[in-house]
């Protein structure tokens, strides 16, 4: 059985274009998303769009050793299906490129409970107990498959395995939970560790500048996080921001 982790990512974000490859402390985003998978063993490769606009991307994954596969831009189903083929893999393990801080414990868990489970999906999000920004999906080629000749509509074709969330009586689901017999730490669920926006990624610079390690944990990342909320919330209240009046 071979299992890999497939990054996904591409440049035209609509809330904050080029992100993946914006700078966390000195370093790009997807550098750090890149570094902490590959900490879990797991071959790591990378999906990105056939576009000239996502050649950075490319250019940027083929100068760290990562193999890539380029396929369609909103077909993210297909391009899934496409690079598990490409690449060999009998399950993909999705991660998305926005996830500097995913944690390799919980890759590792995921990949543990899927190879000791063989379920139609594996995730840590079906509830999710885990930040955004820390999921992970262990994706059969079989459902994958399956995914791809069953989907009724094109917005599902956008996320992977949304109509598998959407039919869980249709489909075998493992959950990975915080605090599980596989995953024993505090997921931190209240926390936003993706970066989708302007303030994400400020909220992730200071989190990257003030982590001890690149390779600190989930712990030392949700400390630092908490430790930025509650003081641009103080600063808020001291300077009248966001109060009634």
């Amino acid at each position: 059985m071979t299992t890999g982790i497939v990054i996904f990512a591409r440049l035209d974000s609509s809330r904050l274009p080029g992100k993946v490859l914006m700078p966390l402390a000195g370093v790009p985003m997807l550098d750090w998303t890149i570094r902490r998978c590959r900490a879990t063993g797991a071959p790591v490769t990378l999906a990105t769009t056939d576009r000239a606009l996502d050649d950075p991307i490319a250019d940027f994954a083929a100068a760290e050793n990562l193999s890539v596969f380029r396929g369609d831009t909103n077909d993210v189903l297909g391009r899934a299906l496409a690079a598990a083929r490409s690449f060999g893999l009998d399950t993909l393990v999705r991660v998305s490129g926005d996830s500097p801080f995913i944690d390799p414990s919980v890759i590792t868990a995921v990949i543990q409970v899927h190879e000791r489970e063989r379920p139609d999906l594996t995730t840590n999000v079906f509830p999710r107990t885990f930040p955004p920004g820390i999921s992970a999906e262990a994706v059969p080629l079989a459902t994958l498959e399956r995914l791809n000749a069953e989907v009724p509509e094109d917005r599902y074709r956008e996320h992977v395995t949304l109509y598998a969330y959407e039919t869980p009586d249709a489909f075998r689901i493992v959950n990975v939970p915080a605090s599980g017999t596989d995953y024993t730490e505090k997921g931190h669920a209240d926390l936003h560790l993706a970066v989708d926006t302007p303030t994400d990624f400020t909220r992730a610079e200071w989190i990257a500048r003030h982590l001890p390690s690149r390779d600190a944990g989930l712990e030392d990342i949700a400390r630092l996080a908490r430790e930025h909320d509650l003081a641009k919330e103080h600063g808020m209240k001291a300077s009248g921001e966001g109060t009634l009046t």
